[in-house]
């Protein structure tokens, strides 16, 4: 909330009825910007400083969909991927919570048919597993769904 209010009753009744924080004016145009980032960086779950472009978290990484790279969601390392991962995990993150056959993803991020025994992308998922879960044995992000292929599941924090 940005209000001319600045008694503690008012900042404590503004608190309490759902704002996430409370400043009164006159303020300085850096220290409203500051919390505006701490709201953001709350909401999201992440420590990370999020870029300008759209993120997905994904296990423990953030997928920056505009600079194409891999963020730890603390430290905020950086990781470079290559085409083909950031590809799938641009279909996984654009079809949340949805059962992807796994002839479809290769389809749609190899631009190719499946073989019959082609295990390509379990290459690729159980590769991307390693950098994204917290557990790549456990995974939590992206779970196999047996008969059909693969699922990413957002996290709930």
């Amino acid at each position: 909330m940005v209000t001319a209010a600045s008694d503690t009753i008012d900042r404590v009744v503004g608190l309490e009825t759902g704002a996430d924080d409370y400043i009164a004016k006159p303020f300085e145009p850096r220290e409203l910007l500051a919390r505006v980032k701490s709201v953001l960086r709350r909401a999201t779950g992440t420590g990370v400083a999020r870029a300008a472009g759209p993120c997905v978290r994904m296990g423990r990484r953030v997928l920056d969909l505009e600079r194409r790279v891999l963020v730890e969601a603390v430290g905020g390392r950086e990781e470079n991927l290559t085409a083909s991962a950031f590809d799938l995990l641009r279909v996984f993150a654009e079809n949340p919570n949805r059962p992807l056959m796994r002839d479809w993803l290769l389809e749609v991020t190899a631009h190719r048919d499946m073989d019959a025994f082609d295990r390509a992308i379990d290459l690729r998922v159980t590769r991307l597993r390693r950098k994204i879960e917290a557990d790549p044995a456990h995974p939590e992000a992206i779970r196999t769904v047996r008969g059909v292929g693969y699922m990413f599941v957002p996290p709930k924090e």
